[in-house]
């Protein structure tokens, strides 16, 4: 569709900064001559904006940008929360599910820890701006952190890791696809449709190398933008 091209370059230039947080759109007559569309193409393109909370229309002035969208290069190891720092974004957690499990050796094998170990298994809901934008299955060794709850879960993990518990995080291995998400998925993420939405999966490990999470998470298809910057 026509206005999904025009709402597509300009969230690309909302992102890459050509339109800045806090600066206008150009006007309607004048994105009208750029993108030689129609007027009701504009105005849904610039509505899809506002839904998306990337911009903002006040009366007699014009249409603002209110942040990016999340995006995220590829350089370091973040957390959601350090990452949205940057992109003018607020980020809410809610706990769905949270459950000691005995019977899943293959997640006990990727962490590497006895078939005798109990872990946690932890759904979440990241809400970015209010909306929800990232489902989050996560399991961590009871063993390591004994004192988990809910409250703690409805703040950042790696905070939780390194600060409250003291423990040095070096990294976290991490696969990314394209798939297509199950009923649960698509409603946790208020998707009204089915679209291809980003998997991750990732194993992450302390200092020491001892593996303390393994997460699969599933991004909305207007959630994420990930950039990979690779040294020649």
């Amino acid at each position: 569709m026509l206005y999904k091209k025009v709402l597509d370059d300009l969230k690309e230039k909302i992102n890459t900064g050509v339109y800045d947080i806090g600066n206008a759109l150009p006007t309607e007559k004048q994105l009208i001559e750029e993108y030689n569309v129609s007027r009701i193409t504009i105005r849904k393109s610039v509505d899809e904006l506002v839904k998306l909370n990337l911009v903002e229309k006040r009366r007699g002035s014009g249409t603002y940008v209110l942040g990016k969208q999340y995006s995220h290069e590829l350089k370091g190891l973040a957390g959601t929360t350090e990452i949205l720092e940057g992109c003018n974004k607020t980020v809410r957690y809610k706990v769905f599910q949270f459950s000691m499990v005995t019977d899943n050796p293959s997640i006990r094998k990727m962490l590497d820890i006895p078939e005798t170990d109990a872990l946690y298994y932890i759904r979440r809901v990241k809400y970015v701006d209010d909306m929800p934008r990232i489902v989050e299955d996560s399991y961590m060794p009871v063993s390591l952190f004994p004192d988990l709850n809910i409250s703690t879960l409805e703040k950042s993990k790696f905070d939780y890791v390194e600060r409250a518990k003291g423990m040095v995080i070096e990294g976290s291995r991490q696969e990314f696809t394209a798939v297509e998400p199950d009923e649960a998925i698509m409603a946790a993420l208020d998707m009204d449709k089915s679209h291809p939405v980003m998997n991750l999966r990732s194993i992450s490990n302390l200092k020491d190398g001892r593996r303390f999470d393994y997460t699969e998470a599933w991004f909305h298809p207007d959630a994420h933008k990930l950039a990979v910057y690779l040294p020649r």
